[in-house]
């Protein structure tokens, strides 16, 4: 896709005093969502309206928007998100401009580089997120478009698409600029109670804080002492900037107008371009996310409120296990990348991918609004996300290439690494188990997070950067009984990147091979035994054909006040067992929310499990009530463990033709419908309990 980026402003006040912490929620997003990105011509749109799409892209680069291409989406009634309004700014490096590659600006940077490895003006990032006159660039432009955009109530304003500090997520030391550098200092009053205290972190002697200057990563990969602190500093301090610039940008949008929604698009792995998901997930309320390093687990977990939406490149079986999966772990819909023009005639006609889409979103829509009003079930078992042990990794790592480090893109940065093996390896035989982790940042584990005394484990994922004042909760939280499992010693190095003269945590975590990625022969079920020993068991058993633990299968928990919904999905495509056996702690009934028939009585069951599409079961302590409609309210016919059901509702004229379709929660006392005109039926369908009734209306 075309990448957009607009300036970060880590220290502009005006914008940070108006940052919101989040839009108030739309309702067309209780509707999955199945967007376009391409351009289509208005006979197409109507095609794309046709297939189920709810949406399409309107550019807005540079705040610009073609007056024509915005008379044709009004006319074709189909809602649409503003693209790419601040390219410039979020994401100089990676951005299309006419004749050149993408990378261009990134490409010339490096070259230069390549050329003379002393000029430090290459880590000079234009813009500076940093700038006060960018901050000031970005507050009016952002405001201006909603001024002009804000009647059409766009889906979302997208404040850049493959953003980063530097081109996506390659390391570089953007950024050196002065405004970057005063910011920096100001920061790191901060973090040090005074510049001796800095002195004596960095081994350093800096006379004054206005002489402060970040280690380069070409020294650090000199150092010998194990002590990166000048060097991870700045780079802590780059993805603050990065955070704090996006959130200015939605605190500028949401100034302007409390509904509007912001958005990033074409998020990358954890890791460096400011992809800190710890910090990054509350910047925006829309995000794409290219899931990879469990990128969408990550921002949905540290933001339950946020948006989160895929992207569909190619038709067949693995498109639909990815968009299915999304779905389970919080997504609310899909961008369409449709370069080869198969999804919609210029005519409108579908094309073979338009009726592959039609049909998966179709099958997607008959599930999303039971997951919608559900959350994953609480569990007592807490992960840390660390990005200090990130950073402190990835150096370890580099060292031995020395001055090659810049020759790493971001293609190179998606491979594999000890951190974020241990943390694929931890989330997902907790997933096999169908235990929900509450993720921790290392702000939040400082302020106490495991102080919740529902808490009984922690796991520490290649943990080994930790502040003293988690390696303080750390210990409380063991001394208090909790469990604290590892696979490599943890808080090896400060949160600074320091090596430390002890070991901090010495005896205090286990180290069981069942969460280490170098070596795992008894898959979940060590994993199993493990948390058993702590004190913590799985509501829900999923056995094998050999009794085990399921291995290859994601198990999801959801609550929705006393139902529970079941989901599982082979972990990889073709990847799970064919047969599965749920073992349930009391009888329930239970019914498959993606097939027809009555519910069935009982505690264990067997279910045949397709190797691409899940099984989605609700539980209740009885069948659930049906839909009626009792004068111009939407209610149900007896009382419901659930704490809402989300319908979907078709308003429909005497033909049976729809008129309008939404997707309603309905509470236990029920909800007023609004009229619709020429409408003379109500179409309803609860996914909750099974029911389709159609209603006429008085």
């Amino acid at each position: 896709m075309m990448r957009g980026f607009l300036p970060a402003i880590a220290c502009a006040a005006v914008l940070l005093a108006t940052a919101a912490s989040a839009a108030p929620a739309d309702p067309r997003w209780d509707e999955y969502q199945l967007l376009m990105w391409q351009d289509h011509p208005p006979a197409a749109l109507a095609g794309l309206q046709r297939l189920g799409f709810t949406g399409t892209k309107l550019f807005g680069s540079g705040g610009r928007i073609d007056p024509q291409t915005l008379a044709d989406r009004r006319a074709s009634g189909l809602p649409y998100y503003l693209e790419n309004i601040a390219t410039d700014l979020y994401a100089p490096y990676h951005r299309y401009t006419p004749g050149k590659p993408v990378t261009w600006l990134f490409d010339r940077d490096r070259e230069r580089r390549r050329a003379d490895p002393a000029d430090a003006r290459v880590f000079l990032r234009d813009p500076s997120l940093s700038d006060p006159a960018f901050a000031a660039t970005v507050h009016a432009r952002l405001q201006a478009l909603v001024r002009t955009q804000g009647a059409d109530r766009p889906l979302f304003y997208n404040l850049g698409d493959e953003t980063g500090i530097a081109d996506l997520a390659a390391p570089w030391d953007y950024d050196n600029s002065p405004s970057s550098l005063a910011g920096f200092r100001t920061w790191l009053r901060g973090q040090y109670p005074d510049l001796d205290s800095l002195n004596r972190q960095w081994a350093t002697a800096f006379p004054d804080w206005d002489a402060v200057m970040p280690e380069l990563t070409d020294a650090t990969m000199r150092r010998t002492d194990q002590n990166f602190s000048a060097w991870a500093d700045f780079k802590a301090w780059m993805d603050l900037s990065f955070a704090d610039a996006l959130h200015a940008g939605t605190g500028a949008l949401h100034a302007a107008d409390p509904a509007a929604l912001s958005a990033i698009e074409g998020a990358q792995v954890p890791g460096w371009g400011g992809y800190d998901y710890g910090r990054l997930a509350g910047a925006v309320d829309v995000m794409e996310i290219y899931d990879t390093g469990n990128a969408l687990q990550l921002a949905h977990a540290f933001n339950p409120s946020l948006i989160p939406l895929g992207t569909a490149f190619t038709p067949g079986p693995r498109e639909v296990h990815r968009a299915w999966r999304d779905l389970l772990r919080g997504g609310r819909g899909m961008v369409v990348w449709d370069e080869a023009g198969d999804v919609v005639g210029p005519d409108g006609a579908a094309g073979p991918r338009g009726r592959f889409l039609q049909s998966l979103v179709s099958s997607l829509r008959a599930v999303s609004p039971a997951l919608l009003v559900a959350a994953p079930s609480p569990s007592p078992v807490a992960v840390l996300y660390s990005q200090a042990s990130f950073r402190t990794r990835w150096v370890l790592d580099m060292q031995p290439k020395g001055a090659a480090w810049s020759d790493r893109d971001s293609e190179r940065e998606n491979d594999d690494n000890a951190w974020r093996a241990a943390r694929r390896q931890a989330a997902t035989h907790l997933q096999e188990l169908g235990i929900t982790p509450r993720w921790l940042t290392s702000q939040t584990l400082e302020a106490g997070a495991l102080q919740d005394t529902a808490l009984r484990v922690l796991i520490l994922p290649h943990a080994i950067a930790l502040s003293d004042a988690e390696v303080a909760q750390v210990r409380a939280f063991a001394a208090r009984g909790g469990t604290v499992l590892a696979d490599t010693e943890p808080g090896v190095f400060d949160a600074h990147s320091r090596r430390r003269p002890a070991l901090p945590l010495a005896g205090t975590a286990a180290m069981p091979q069942s969460i280490r990625p170098d070596g795992d022969p008894v898959g979940p079920d060590g994993m199993l035994a493990v948390l058993k020993s702590a004190g913590v068991t799985p509501p829900i058993q999923v056995l094998g054909p050999d009794g085990a633990v399921a291995s290859g299968v994601d198990v999801h928990v959801y609550a929705n006040g006393g139902v529970t919904i079941l989901a599982l999905q082979a972990s990889q495509p073709w990847s799970a067992p064919p047969r599965l056996t749920i073992r349930l702690p009391a009888p329930a009934t239970v019914r498959d929310l993606r097939r027809a028939g009555p519910p069935v009585q009982g505690n264990a069951m067997e279910v045949a499990l397709d190797g691409i599409e899940p099984t989605v079961l609700a539980l209740s302590p009885a069948p659930l009530p049906s839909p009626v409609l009792d004068g111009g309210t939407l209610r149900l016919d007896g009382p419901s463990p659930a704490t809402l059901h989300a319908m979907r509702v078709d308003w429909q004229d005497a033909a049976g033709a729809t008129l309008r379709s939404a997707v309603v929660r309905v509470p236990a006392g029920g909800v007023a419908l609004p009229g619709v005109p020429g409408a003379a039926t109500l179409g309803i369908a609860d996914p909750l309990s099974g029911r389709t009734v159609l209603l006429p209306l008085p």
